[in-house]
């Protein structure tokens, strides 16, 4: 049985492999023409990608879809591993994959992109009118509409620069991520505590 699940796993990383390969293939030939390698690639990891899609994990001109279609293939690989290795598996393990699986692949990722994105925009609201300003201003319109929804919120009678409202937030999103990376630890904790 531990065979089985070591070979199962081996598959599985297979695929996990041709889903990358994919992606990344997808930035530089998004709609493959019939007969390349592309698309007979696109045959085999579209399907599965699919599931996942949904306009509530596009961020701009990001899809984070994939994303959870990869969390979940790693931890059934994780499981049959662990498996095959060790012979036994317990629902507090599983319980910890998935956690471990929806803070790597979902949790952090967005703290980690959205972080790059404002401080892009941060760096670029002080020095206005330039092209890199325009651009990042373009491209980040939807944190711009989040920081004058948040600043309205609390001072309704007062305007703040860009700068200013882009350094509180990042100060902010530096205060949340702490928050949450110690809330998903002790998720861990009391995961790690399941007796099954």
């Amino acid at each position: 049985m531990a065979t089985v699940a070591l070979f199962i796993s081996r598959i599985v990383g297979f695929y996990l492999t041709l889903i990358w390969i994919r992606i990344i293939m997808s930035w530089f030939s998004p709609y493959p023409r019939p007969g390349s390698i592309t698309y007979f690639l696109s045959m085999m990891v579209d399907p599965y990608l699919n599931m996942f899609r949904s306009k509530y994990l596009r961020m701009g001109l990001f899809d984070f879809s994939p994303l959870l279609g990869i969390g979940l293939l790693e931890v059934i690989r994780s499981i049959f591993t662990i498996y095959g290795t060790y012979g036994v598996m317990r629902l507090s393990l599983i319980m910890q994959l998935f956690v471990q699986m929806f803070w790597s692949y979902g949790v952090q990722l967005f703290f980690i992109l959205f972080g790059i994105l404002l401080l892009l925009r941060t760096i670029g609201s002080f020095i206005p009118g330039s092209r890199f300003a325009m651009n990042m201003n373009a491209m980040t319109a939807s944190i711009d509409n989040m920081e004058r929804k948040f600043f309205r919120l609390l001072f309704p009678r007062r305007i703040f620069r860009d700068s200013t409202m882009n350094v509180v937030f990042c100060f902010l999103l530096v205060g949340l991520y702490i928050l949450v990376l110690n809330l998903f630890q002790m998720l861990l904790v009391l995961c790690s505590r399941i007796p099954l």
